[in-house]
């Protein structure tokens, strides 16, 4: 849980913030992206590597620091490759979505509307598709010492090895994920400057700091218990 409180913690202060200094917590929010970005391979790396020990017996954080040097640089260049991927499946996806949206305002006849719709909806599951293959790629990486693209690779294989299976996982980890976050989402709205707007509670500043960390402190051990739960899913299908 010690790494996920401490990624976690990176976005309490532009969430406290949001009630009170909003382009503050704009900043901060940009800022917290950044380095999210740069740290994200390295708590990945170890926090599958710590998982994958743990369920030997007993890990360490020496195991986090140890497992998030050493594949840092390949999971690093698997996230690239994929947030590029999702960049240009992205943009297939707005421009099909806002051209639909001029045509209907235009009036310019359903079937535009229907067919850059229908363009929308395939793009939507062509990226839905993407990540559930590809969903497995750190763990290669770290456990099996594969490399980004091998990691990649390997993941699709075992994905499509074992479809029903990954789908049945995928079902417990969104359902169980999803509630979780819906609760999180809940007390997030309360540092929100819309709080009072949408009938909730205004919240002293003891108050945010309480919600906000009960929130952490959720998020944490869910994310901590669903990155054990995929390593766990990974091991058993791959071994």
């Amino acid at each position: 849980m010690v790494p996920a409180i401490v990624l976690l913690a990176f976005q309490l202060p532009q969430v406290l913030l949001q009630s009170t200094r909003p382009l503050l917590a704009s900043v901060l929010s940009l800022g917290a992206s950044v380095l999210l970005l740069v740290a994200a391979p390295f708590f990945q790396g170890g926090m599958i590597g710590m998982a994958d020990e743990a369920l030997e017996g007993r890990s360490s954080l020496g195991t986090f620091v140890a497992a998030g040097k050493a594949h840092y640089v390949q999971i690093l260049i698997a996230y690239l490759l994929l947030l590029v991927v999702n960049m240009i499946l992205g943009v297939v996806f707005f421009f099909a979505g806002f051209v639909a949206l001029l045509f209907g305002l235009a009036e310019l006849g359903a079937l535009p509307v229907v067919v850059l719709g229908g363009v929308a909806a395939i793009v939507a599951l062509i990226y839905l598709v993407f990540l559930f293959f590809l969903q497995f790629y750190a763990q290669a990486i770290v456990i099996d010492g594969e490399t980004a693209l091998d990691g990649l690779k390997r993941s699709y294989r075992v994905v499509r090895s074992n479809l029903l299976a990954t789908i049945g996982y995928m079902l417990a980890a969104v359902v169980g994920g999803g509630l979780v976050g819906l609760f999180v989402g809940g007390l997030s709205m309360l540092a929100t400057p819309e709080a009072a707007e949408l009938g909730l509670p205004v919240l002293s500043t003891g108050g945010l700091i309480a919600a906000g960390a009960v929130a952490t402190l959720i998020s944490s051990v869910v994310s901590a218990f669903l990155l054990v739960y995929s390593v766990s899913f990974y091991r058993l299908v791959t071994q």
